[in-house]
């Protein structure tokens, strides 16, 4: 299972200032919402070609995030063929290895992957 991807990378929380809920639990809130969304360039997994396409992970985390108990979702690309948006899913959940491999021990609840093919 190999990957590479290239592109984009845009993050935005609830947080009223700069987030720093990963380290300091100083939420604005009683949690943060943060959208981590990216937009690939150029890349691919296993020879299933990912340019021009887009995932976004919804997290709500506690106010430190590094607590763990994450309630996320996937939202995948709808222009997407079903072979893309599996790839897209390994990729962006962490289960193709990568760093986003380790974000899985904060994760408590996956609300689910859209769109499902």
């Amino acid at each position: 299972m190999t990957f590479f991807v290239e592109g984009d990378y845009f993050e935005v929380c609830s947080c009223s200032v700069s987030c720093n809920c990963v380290w300091l639990g100083a939420a604005t809130h009683d949690h943060c919402d943060v959208l981590l969304a990216w937009h690939v360039t150029n890349g691919e997994k296993d020879g299933v070609d990912l340019s021009g396409l887009n995932a976004v992970l919804a997290v709500r985390s506690p106010k430190r995030m590094t607590d763990g108990g994450w309630k996320v979702a996937l939202y995948l690309d709808d222009r997407a063929t079903a072979e893309q948006s599996q790839a897209l899913s390994a990729v962006f959940s962490g289960g193709a290895g990568g760093h986003l491999a380790g974000l899985a021990p904060l994760i408590g609840e996956v609300a689910g992957c859209s769109p499902r093919r």
